[in-house]
């Protein structure tokens, strides 16, 4: 497939190829204004395909490989270099459990563009942005307006299409879809990997059947990781086709306002897709306990890495599983996004954390647990290192907060003994959740100290898990005051029991 060149960029300036139809919003690359070192781009005033298809053209590119590109919904190398900047591929050597492996050339996925011997030389043409963030001055609160999330694949579109995914999730929770972009064999529907891991079959272990979810695996799984894509892939992380916001370049937050009453921001940093499993499968509780531990690996590899990357100041890990919890693809898969911003309600939570420590000198956040062990009745369950309850105040019926006894600010510093441990527990907790409201979607949302925080010992992480009972109505959204109808002591009397029926030991 014939590839536009141009010359050699700078790894924080410019953002992938053109694919598909060119419009409005699909140039969305940013570079610094009076920058010299790309010369003005042209693009044609009219938006059909045909004028497309000539734009295209213009750029050197075939008919043919212009169809491929829409088809195959490619990103350029340039993509995964600004996704993992400054990265090499990873030469092999082996870390137990979790080992980084250098793919050899049979293992390495065959892509379109690819030829055996490596991937085409390809340099991207510069696109503009398309995510924008403005604030509404009665509230103080900022909106992201992302246009290209209408354009999102929908397994939940119409009735048929739901009740085919029901039956599939009945029927057979272990085949591949050759319609679904996150299956095994499917990684032409999406953009290259910037990071997957295979789990070692040898290391599999079967899980107690009488049992769930209680881990009786005699070590930790070994996983090969690696910094793009690999054949026989248990999880992969892949950029996200419909960003809510754009990809991260050196310089371009800042959007000129042309009304002080109307503020707005170019919203810039990752927005990324974690596929959870290989095969055709919408619950955690389908895939075994070494695939839920390769899924907490790829949160705290993607977390570190956006952490550390300069202009980030908030990441938000979240899932979305169902319909009503606003999935869009049945496959099982989580979310991260990466912003240049923090948001209001964030901000507030850490203002919030940073007086109550300057008072007490304490974490908030392990005050109130140590304040829910001694009242004890919003408590599910415990280990010796994670606590599963109830919060006293929550938002969402049915809600619960997994989080460290210990104080523990920050996902990213968990070790593999701690993340395999997490996965086992959570899958234990979803159990409770899916047993006591089935049917129901579910959302969980992974709570890290954020990029921005000066004061990490004021913060404690936690994972909230909420099915979605009701829907938000007129009050809430008028008043920002949500209604619960379920009690959190109530609920919680309902996962012990669920608990205690699975687990009779710890009890």
């Amino acid at each position: 497939m014939s590839r536009v060149q141009m010359r050699p960029v700078d790894r924080w300036s410019t953002a992938a190829s053109v694919s598909g139809e060119v419009g409005t919003n699909e140039l969305h690359g940013m570079v610094e204004p009076g920058d010299d070192r790309f010369p003005p781009i042209s693009r044609p005033e009219e938006t059909s395909r045909e004028a497309a298809a000539d734009f295209h053209l213009s750029l050197g590119q075939t008919a043919e490989s212009q169809e491929e590109d829409r088809e195959t919904r490619l990103m350029s190398n340039n993509d995964t270099e600004i996704a993992l900047p400054g990265r090499q591929a990873a030469t092999g050597f082996r870390v137990n459990p979790v080992s980084r492996v250098d793919p050899g050339p049979d293992q390495q996925l065959s892509r379109p563009g690819s030829k055996q011997s490596g991937v085409v030389s390809q340099q991207p043409v510069v696109r503009r942005a398309t995510s924008q963030t403005r604030q509404d001055l009665l509230t103080g609160d900022w909106t992201i307006f992302a246009t290209c999330r209408d354009e999102r694949p929908n397994d939940y579109a119409s009735i048929e299409q739901i009740e085919s995914s029901a039956q599939q999730g009945r029927d057979s929770k272990q085949q591949s879809d050759p319609s679904c972009p996150f299956c095994y064999g499917s990684e032409n529907q999406t953009p290259q990997a910037v990071w997957s891991a295979r789990i070692d079959q040898s290391d599999r272990r079967a899980e107690n059947a009488g049992v769930f979810g209680v881990d009786t695996r005699l070590s930790r799984p070994v996983l090969n990781v690696f910094d793009g894509e690999q054949v026989g892939w248990d999880v992969r992380v892949v950029p996200n086709k419909f960003p809510a916001v754009s990809a991260m370049f050196e310089g371009s937050g800042a959007v000129a306002d042309s009304n002080p009453l109307f503020p707005r921001k170019a919203v810039v940093g990752a927005h990324e897709v974690i596929i959870e499993n290989a095969c055709h499968s919408g619950s955690l509780l389908d895939v075994d306990a070494s695939a839920v531990f390769a899924t907490l690996v790829a949160y705290r590899q993607r977390i570190s890495h956006w952490h550390g990357h300069p202009g980030i100041q908030y990441l938000s890990v979240f899932k979305n599983c169902g319909r009503e919890a606003g999935a869009s693809l049945r496959h099982n898969h989580s979310q991260l996004v990466a912003t240049s911003f923090v948001p209001s309600r964030i901000a507030a939570q850490l203002a919030i954390a940073q007086r109550h420590h300057a008072r007490t000198g304490c974490c908030l956040g392990c005050d109130l647990v140590r304040a829910e062990l001694q009242e004890g009745d919003r408590i599910i369950d415990q280990t010796d290192s994670l606590l599963a309850f109830c919060p006293y105040a929550s938002k969402h019926a049915g809600m619960i907060r997994i989080t460290s006894r210990k104080h523990q600010p920050h996902f990213e510093s968990f070790d593999d003994s701690e993340l395999d441990h997490l996965g086992s527990f959570l899958q234990r907790v979803l159990h409770w959740v899916e047993s006591a409201f089935p049917g129901k979607g579910y959302n969980y949302l992974l709570n890290t100290c954020p990029a921005a925080s000066t004061q990490p010992e004021a913060f404690q992480w936690s994972l909230d898990v909420f099915p979605r009972l009701t829907k938000v109505a007129g009050f809430e959204w008028a008043s920002d005051c949500m209604i619960n109808s379920l009690l959190p002591e109530v609920a919680a009397a309902q996962y012990r029991h669920l608990a205690k029926q699975e687990d009779p030991r710890s009890f």
